[in-house]
């Protein structure tokens, strides 16, 4: 089986939207969500933005990252950046 390209990677994600009452805003952070989750249960792993041992979100900076101001972590330096380009490239081509 061919490996997906990171352009096929992103158009998936276009497949993802979110429940019809939830305003919370992934890049804001902003906004009410319709479930009252504190996570969205159903936002695919490339769109979450959070540090998985701080819990640190880079796309809202929210929290105070445990591996130091500015992050240095292996998540920060190597996965937060894909996710943050896939999470603009879904905000900017996401069907309403």
């Amino acid at each position: 089986m061919k490996p997906r390209t990171r352009q096929e990677e992103l158009e998936q994600l276009l497949s993802f939207t979110q429940c019809p009452f939830c305003d919370h805003d992934l890049a804001t952070g902003e906004g009410a969500r319709g479930c009252h989750y504190y996570d969205c249960p159903y936002l695919p792993e490339a769109l979450d933005t959070r540090c998985p041992t701080c819990l640190y979100n880079f796309a809202t900076d929210d929290l105070v990252p445990a591996c130091g101001d500015p992050p240095t972590c292996e998540f920060a330096l190597n996965v937060a950046p894909q996710r943050l380009e896939a999470l603009a490239y879904w905000l900017e081509h996401r069907k309403h």
